[in-house]
């Protein structure tokens, strides 16, 4: 099973040169059909009914499985909220003051 992370979005394909390689190789059409096939990919998946699975980590925004129904992974991520996290939540060390 494949799942959709941080870099198969438009704006990381084209910020790590993936776009510029298909376009010179083949063509802007080819391009938009990786990003096509990008965003049919699942955003996360439950393995055996006991672990949640995606490429980022789980939002603060994120409370029922059915959030993750409501999303619109059609449109490009945005920098913040529930898509945003569950493609791309890095670990962060918290501070101590």
């Amino acid at each position: 099973m494949l799942l959709r992370g941080n870099h198969e979005s438009r704006a990381m394909s084209e910020h790590f040169t993936f776009r510029n390689e298909v376009i010179e190789r083949y063509d802007l059409e080819l391009y938009d059909k990786f990003i096509d096939c990008f965003q049919c990919m699942p955003i996360c998946a439950v393995v055996n009914n006991e672990y949640l699975c995606m490429h980022g980590g789980i939002s603060p925004e994120f409370r029922d499985l059915k959030d993750i129904d409501k999303l619109n992974r059609f449109e490009e991520p945005a920098l913040s909220g529930l898509l945003c996290d569950l493609l791309w939540s890095d670990p962060v060390e918290d501070k101590v003051a």
